[in-house]
């Protein structure tokens, strides 16, 4: 059953009628996410930047966001 959280829907593929994927899929995602870490890693560290808070933040201003005022 479908559960929301920070007004974020969470679903079960087998509730979106979605086809598990494929072996070949699973190995070529893998693939690609070796292949943008390995270029990440590559980057000296006087060059990195934090990334932009809209990248990671899917908190603020809900319930879980720790800096909003609880009245």
């Amino acid at each position: 059953m479908s559960k929301e959280i920070a007004g974020k829907i969470f679903t079960t593929d087998e509730e979106l009628g979605l086809e598990p994927l494929s072996q070949d899929e699973i190995t070529e995602a893998e693939r690609m996410i070796a292949e943008a870490e390995a270029r990440r890693a590559a980057v000296p560290p006087e060059k990195r930047r934090p990334a932009s808070r809209k990248f990671w933040d899917d908190t603020s201003g809900t319930e879980f966001d720790q800096r909003r005022d609880s009245k």
